[in-house]
């Protein structure tokens, strides 16, 4: 069934009509994971990490699915594996429910946290 487009009106099959998709996906500013330099080193990198643990080195709980890095990208940080801890991020932390390197964002490590809470 056909429902309005969140953009147009028109109807579509979706929340937004293709037009009105493609237009919404183009206005965006935000680069490639790839133009933002997370490349093959760093995918190899993230899982070498986690699988060394899954413990969160923001909120200490287990289930981490990110490799955060400790030196943020935007600040001069490279994807070696002594820069990356485990974090959640996809999925929030099923212990506190806190997506914890969003939360975080591209703070430096030696700020202090961000609140973890909901």
């Amino acid at each position: 069934m056909a429902k309005p487009c969140l953009d147009c009106g028109r109807p579509c099959n979706a929340t937004r009509c293709e037009p009105c998709r493609l237009a919404r996906n183009r206005a965006r500013a935000r680069p490639t994971a790839r133009q933002r330099g997370y490349t093959t080193e760093h995918e190899r990198n993230r899982a070498i990490v986690l699988g060394k643990s899954t413990v969160c080195w923001l909120c200490g709980h287990d289930g981490a699915d990110q490799a955060d890095d400790v030196i943020p990208k935007s600040k001069g940080g490279t994807s070696a594996v002594s820069n990356l801890r485990p974090a959640h991020g996809t999925e929030p932390c099923g212990t506190c429910g806190v997506r914890c390197n969003q939360v975080r964002g591209n703070a430096d490590a030696t700020s202090p946290p961000p609140p973890m809470s909901r």
